[in-house]
């Protein structure tokens, strides 16, 4: 019989896609286990200080960030971070004593993890991303096991044998709503076609520029949008497309579920959370990459998908030429949106956060014998 796992920790923070992930299975093993202690390591002064603690769990942080891509004096004050924080989680680790250690990449994990593997804990790392990140190249070699989101991820890794393909979670508070109901949620017409735009929690400059350029033509077409601007666009582009009914402008959506039930297309980043929520709604999309992401992964991310006619991609200097055109040819074509949704699909797993799970206790249990 499998040994339950009785403390775990989580590192995982900085952004929402290193997250919530580590969340969903967090709550799969609750499920299993009502008496587990886990506990999440995250980084000072960020949202993982808000989130974590709303999910109902214990959250230490410890001073940390990444480093700059180019030269800059700041890296010497990251290096001296990193040290700091090394020391920090093996002290973490000593007094929590966890069975595992679970790591979302990021750089949050890299000393949780690296501190985790000198202690001799079991160890994993996750890689959503097509291109794996720092964290994960230089942790994966020794960690127990290495969870990939895409085949292709394998062969940026020195080592292969402890790689798995497994989906990545999705935030089980998502729900797929009824589309008349969702529709109906924005004040919108539910035999019209519907455009969800947004560019993250933040917004996107180029995009939100983009669509303001045509979106009386877009508009004039039939089509109505859901346009989450940002917080910084929001008041300029609300006084600028005022009164125009077919536009719902939103500075955030906080039921984002509602607004994939509702759109027929979207338009969006390409960060792993993203499309991996699209997947499992099975929703068109047209990727628009942040060109500034770390090793261009959100490029690499939505080539993954493209790949397999699962989504159509527009890069961030290419807006101004392919924006509108590409939104209304693939918006009107009924059939190619089928075949978009169906494709996309297959990077879903709805028990994905299950696996994970069982995966986890398989490991610990083979540890403890």
């Amino acid at each position: 019989m499998k040994t339950m796992i009785s403390r775990i920790i989580f590192a995982a923070g900085g952004t929402g896609g290193h997250i919530y992930p580590a969340i969903a299975i967090a709550d799969e093993l609750r499920k299993l286990n009502d008496k587990i202690e886990i506990k999440f390591i995250g980084a000072k002064g960020r949202i993982e200080e808000k989130i974590i603690p709303l999910a109902g769990y214990k959250l230490e942080t410890i001073k940390i960030s990444g480093f700059k891509r180019n030269l800059s004096v700041k890296n010497f004050l990251t290096a001296y971070k990193i040290l700091k924080a090394l020391k920090t989680s093996a002290g973490i680790l000593k007094d929590f004593k966890p069975e595992l250690v679970y790591g979302t990449g990021g750089f949050v994990s890299g000393p949780v993890l690296r501190s985790a593997i000198k202690l001799n804990i079991p160890s994993v790392i996750e890689e959503g991303n097509y291109y794996p990140g720092v964290t994960v190249k230089l942790i994966s070699p020794k960690a127990d096991k290495v969870i990939v989101n895409f085949e292709g991820t394998k062969q940026f890794l020195k080592r292969k044998d402890n790689a798995e393909v497994m989906s990545y979670p999705v935030r089980e508070n998502l729900k797929n709503y009824d589309r008349t109901d969702a529709v109906s949620y924005f004040g919108f017409d539910a035999s019209k076609k519907i455009l969800f735009v947004f560019g993250g929690s933040q917004g996107a400059q180029s995009i939100n520029t983009a669509l303001l350029k045509c979106i009386k033509n877009i508009c004039g077409s039939g089509i109505q949008v859901i346009w989450q601007t940002g917080d910084k666009d929001f008041e300029s582009i609300s006084k600028t497309i005022s009164g125009n009914k077919n536009v719902k402008v939103l500075r955030y959506i906080n039921n984002i579920d509602k607004a994939y039930s509702a759109a027929d297309l979207i338009v969006c980043r390409s960060g792993i959370s993203t499309i991996m929520e699209l997947a499992a709604f099975g929703l068109a999309a047209i990727f628009v990459p942040f060109p500034l992401a770390s090793e261009n992964h959100q490029e690499k991310n939505a080539k993954a998908i493209v790949e397999k006619h699962a989504a159509e991609m527009i890069r961030d200097n290419e807006l101004n030429e392919k924006f509108e055109s590409t939104i209304l040819s693939l918006i009107n074509d009924d059939n190619k949106l089928v075949y978009m949704k169906n494709n996309i699909k297959q990077f879903a797993d709805q028990k994905a956060a299950s696996k994970i799970a069982a995966m986890l206790i398989d490991l610990v249990s083979k540890s403890k014998n």
